[in-house]
């Protein structure tokens, strides 16, 4: 398996690193901090045990005994050679064992010399690694371990430091007054998971393709360096994220001086250990007990997914996916690229690849290509969507025991779960759309698909939170959204909208896509609430043409259940997300909200370009883009308040249609479409006279209901029954009628650019 093989030493690079050295990753990284991680968390280092009853016994054992040599060997009243148990370790490596200790004494004892850079604090914590793995490899070969009594066994060993990546400085890899990395403040490097049998030394090639753990270290054990190194660990554990598509969760290690901190990533919170005192004997203890249940446990408890096993013989993955038509079985699927990589450390983890159900006759190779013909979605449901919308930060008010945002039993019923999920939602719309010929393509159709359960044929248990934590006390339930793991096969493929080739085939595309929106909601009852970019595709039929299809209903509601429709969530894809959803309006969201993530849309390629080739890179931007460029900048309540004054009419020629980029071919007639949209949907003059007063325009404005009072000083007053109106609000009764007048609008606009393809 993965971890007993050193993580997927085999497979390809799963892209690239994410740069984690600029100012902005650590400013990122540190508001991450305060939101999602939870300190002092006493069962973090429980949960690195074994599950089962013979293997943690034997990790019990294992770690007192080594623990045991390991402060005789510190005290001075052992020597390396004198340790006695069995022995399966050739001379040199009794040497090398002997050498571990001589140099890593000094740093554990209680007053030693503490290190005086990061690297050299990593070279201290690498080296008491591979003592412990050298004592845990001689403890493992005087045992006789029955193929049922224990678990998966593995080393756990550090990567070179030499390889280290340095932090704190802005060009990635190096400082810009040259310090080397032994003299840099903060570096992130690794561990690997290696075979037993394999030779106790520090690993060469440092890849976060198969780093099992990242480790950040600080030479600074203050509050701040302590801040910084969790930020540090934050940015690598997301790369980790990133590059591995087989992992649930990871886990990580802080280490600023002497203190070490184990921490536990899950899908919306990370848990930290209070600090480990590597100069006491408890805390050097409890690191022991760590590495060696790490060594012994199963691989669900590494974090790693069994689920998704890389085939060194065939060269691609192979992925379980729950079967569509009998319950309890799973369909192989075979695949070698991945599409849609986990991007964000604290997200659904969601990832695509592109994959068959035929399994390759040869090893795949660039000669002999693996064709896929469907997509296959890897993803993590929140159980309850408003818990992590919510309740994420750290300093909100979390009553013990609050009964609406603890977790489900152990044993509860996924059926509703499974109704409210995007596998429901695309069967339903299936059910509903199937002999509508009009529309295929339109939308996914799910071939297999369900929950993803771990373990043996004979005990099987979902993948959840639950899986990955334990069973939290309430006040943790209550900050922790309950997750469930979920994995399904869809069809057909398309290509992301950055390829699209042109203003009219784009144009055609977003038609396809709202006349789909359309359907959905008329004849499904289903709103779709994440219009962005990523989630439309460009679909290119092997007969011809070109068309869209919209994806991605994780977000997506039934609005006939009840309480489903006014749900105030601040969900979606900055920068397009509708004005109230980023205030959290009490009212329903409509299909307005997902017009108006449409208009922000054309706005944003009108002016950033429509693909790849013409897309506005990063650094030094014009000064056109002051405005569009603050949708994506700042809180969620500032976003809103630039959106509400971008779109007031005035401000929408002169700010965001005079920002287009006019050297586009066409250009002119997607300006024309976010134009006219904009007046549909803000300036609709087919309402009512009285509809129109109160739906028009994007800012809020106040009712005078009041008369004059020659009393008041300034000449005049109001009564106590003026009020403020938001034609967001008042917009919400003429839902539909506005919607079919955009959907005209753009129909119009397809037809004429349907001519020119």
């Amino acid at each position: 398996t993965s971890a007993e093989a050193g993580g997927r030493s085999g497979t390809p690079d799963e892209g690239t690193v994410l740069d984690e050295s600029s100012t902005q990753h650590n400013i990122y990284f540190n508001s991450e901090l305060r939101s999602h991680l939870e300190t002092n968390t006493a069962w973090v280092v429980d949960r690195a045990q074994p599950a089962d009853a013979a293997s943690k016994a034997l990790a019990d054992e294992v770690a007192l005994t080594v623990a045991t040599h390991l402060e005789s060997l510190i005290t001075g009243a052992e020597q390396p050679e004198e340790v006695d148990t069995v022995s399966a370790l050739a001379q040199s490596d009794e040497s090398r064992m002997a050498e571990h200790a001589r140099a890593v004494v000094p740093w554990l004892r209680e007053g030693g010399i503490l290190p005086v850079s990061a690297s050299t604090t990593y070279e201290q914590i690498s080296t008491f690694m591979l003592l412990v793995a050298q004592l845990l490899k001689r403890e493992l070969a005087g045992h006789t371990i029955s193929a049922t009594g224990a678990g998966a066994q593995r080393l756990i060993l550090p990567y070179d430091g030499d390889a280290a990546h340095p932090n704190s400085t802005d060009d990635g890899y190096g400082s810009d007054s040259g310090t080397e990395i032994g003299d840099m403040a903060g570096i992130s490097a690794a561990l690997r998971c290696c075979p037993v049998a394999s030779p106790v030394e520090v690993q060469p090639g440092f890849s976060y393709n198969c780093a099992f753990a990242a480790v950040a270290v600080n030479r600074d054990s203050t509050a701040k360096g302590e801040g910084d190194a969790f930020a540090q660990l934050f940015g690598s554990s997301r790369s980790v994220y990133y590059c591995q598509p087989d992992r649930r969760f990871i886990w990580g290690l802080v280490c600023c001086g002497s203190k070490i901190n184990v921490c536990i990533f899950s899908n919306y919170r990370a848990f930290a250990s209070p600090a480990i005192d590597m100069t006491d004997k408890a805390g050097r203890s409890e690191l022991v007990r760590l590495l060696v249940g790490w060594s012994l446990c199963d691989n669900d408890r590494l974090g790693y997914d069994d689920t998704i096993v890389w085939d060194s013989d065939l060269q691609c993955y192979e992925i379980s996916v729950p079967c569509a038509n009998r319950s309890g079985e799973s369909v192989l699927y075979y695949a070698s690229t991945l599409i849609a990589h986990a991007g964000r450390l604290f997200e659904r983890h969601c990832r695509c690849f592109l994959a068959t159900s035929s399994r390759p006759g040869a090893p795949v190779t660039e000669d002999s290509p693996l064709v896929p013909d469907c997509v296959i979605k890897d993803t993590w449901m929140e159980r309850d969507r408003q818990l992590s919308e919510g309740v994420l930060d750290m300093e909100s008010n979390c009553s013990e025991g609050s009964g609406s945002s603890c977790w489900p039993p152990e044993e509860f019923d996924l059926g509703s779960l499974t109704e409210r999920s995007e596998i429901g939602i695309l069967r339903k719309i299936d059910a509903r759309l199937k002999c509508r010929a009009d529309l295929n393509g339109r939308y996914p159709r799910i071939l297999d698909g369900g929950w993803v359960f771990l373990g043996s044929d004979t005990q099987l248990v979902l993948d959840s939170t639950r899986l990955i934590l334990g069973d939290l006390d309430s006040a943790q339930q209550s900050r922790t959204p309950f997750c469930v793991h979920m994995r399904y096969a869809m069809t057909p493929i398309g290509e992301p909208l950055g390829n699209v080739r042109s203003v009219p085939e784009l144009i055609v595309i977003l038609h396809d896509v709202m006349r789909c929106h359309a359907a959905l909601y008329n004849e499904c009852r289903i709103l779709h609430r994440d219009i962005s970019d990523s989630n439309i595709l460009i679909v290119r039929p092997k007969s011809g043409g070109v068309h869209g299809m919209l994806i991605d209903y994780d977000y997506a509601i039934d609005v006939s259940a009840p309480r489903q429709l006014a749900r105030p969530e601040q969900i979606g894809t900055v920068p397009f997300i509708s004005i109230g959803n980023l205030e959290r309006l009490p009212i329903p969201r409509t299909q307005l909200d997902d017009w108006e993530s449409v208009i922000y849309l054309i706005c944003w390629l009108g002016v950033f370009g429509i693909n790849d080739e013409s897309r506005i890179a990063g650094g030094n931007l014009p000064d056109r883009l002051d405005y569009i460029i603050k949708w994506s900048e700042g809180s969620f309540k500032n976003i809103a308040g630039e959106k509400r004054a971008d779109m007031e009419v005035r401000a929408f020629g002169v700010r965001i249609l005079s920002a287009f980029d006019m050297d586009q071919e066409h250009a002119r007639g997607l300006c024309n479409l976010a134009e006219r949209l904009h007046e549909i949907l803000f300036y609709n003059e087919s309402l009512s006279s009285e509809a129109r007063k109160m739906c028009h325009g994007a800012l809020k404005w106040r009712l005078k209901s009041g008369m004059a009072d020659s009393g008041d000083m300034f000449g005049i007053s109001y009564s106590a029954e003026h009020s403020w109106i938001d034609p967001f609000v008042k917009r919400v009764p003429y839902a539909d009628q506005i919607s079919n007048d955009l959907l005209k609008v753009l129909q119009r606009f397809a037809d004429s650019a349907q001519n020119m393809l």
